[in-house]
């Protein structure tokens, strides 16, 4: 058994929380480790936000916070965001994942998780991340309702069009992102 869960396989409550990526992993909580912690960024109910947690160890590898025996995300209040990426150990990190939490945090992206249907790829119903302007959200719904969008993965060189339930989901979450991005220009 792993010292601790980690924070790629935290995911609950999934009714609210869908983890995006995680930035940070401080490791075990052990009494030498300075910075037994976790950052991400994911959505809860839909909105993009900045997440940390306590990581576990041996003796609690749930870590905190948790609720009915699951690991979970503490969200950060958005006021805090900025503060805590230039913060240490986080301003260390690397810029890419700087850049893209910035990115998904601001509005500029909107970032959907799908699983690749090619049975031929080598990374068959792994996760495959699909990136969207947010400038650009109103044609993509469009296409969307047009049955024209298509997701794609670089990984196989392939695309698809989303099934029913993926569809769904993705106009969700794009919706909520436009709503959002709506809200900030007003």
């Amino acid at each position: 058994m792993e010292d601790y869960i980690k924070p790629v396989d935290v995911h609950a409550p999934k009714r609210l929380w869908s983890l995006i990526q995680v930035l940070f992993d401080g490791g075990a909580n052990t009494g030498d480790n300075p910075s037994p912690s976790s950052l991400a960024i994911g959505r809860w109910e839909n909105e993009p936000v900045l997440a940390m947690r306590w990581n576990g160890n041996k003796e609690n590898p749930l870590g905190n916070p948790q609720s009915r025996g699951l690991p979970t995300w503490f969200v950060v209040p958005q006021q805090h965001w900025n503060q805590i990426l230039e913060s240490e150990p986080y301003k260390s990190l690397h810029e890419d994942l700087l850049t893209l939490a910035r990115n998904f945090l601001e509005l500029k992206r909107v970032y959907f998780l799908s699983h690749c249907p090619n049975p031929a790829c080598r990374n068959y119903q792994g996760l495959v991340m699909s990136t969207f302007r947010t400038n650009e959200i109103e044609s993509i719904l469009a296409e969307l309702e047009r049955d024209e969008l298509k997701l794609y993965h670089i990984i196989c060189d392939g695309s698809w069009k989303p099934g029913p339930q993926e569809k769904a989901k993705l106009v969700a979450v794009l919706k909520a992102a436009w709503n959002s991005y709506r809200s900030k220009e007003l």
